[in-house]
């Protein structure tokens, strides 16, 4: 576990080292209220489909909402 911890903090700095570090607040801001929004739509259109008895109909959009969730918490929660 602290492995996969090490790796993703690691993927987080170099990303964060490439392309956040020069953007102004604002813009910072601006990309985690739209990733925060896209994971609610994903999330949306995970629940719809032809049986209306499951909350989730399709995994795929489901796990790509949850993960671009978790991206707009962490992406706000550093600029914060």
């Amino acid at each position: 576990m602290n492995l996969l911890c090490g790796l993703v903090q690691n993927l987080w700095n170099t990303v964060y080292n490439k392309c956040v570090r020069n953007l102004d607040d604002a813009t910072k801001v601006r990309i985690g209220v739209i990733l925060l929004i896209a994971s609610m739509i994903l999330f949306i259109m995970c629940s719809k489909g032809p049986n209306k008895a499951h909350l989730v109909n399709s995994w795929f959009l489901f796990w790509l909402a949850l993960i671009t969730f978790v991206m707009a918490v962490m992406y706000l929660s550093v600029f914060r």
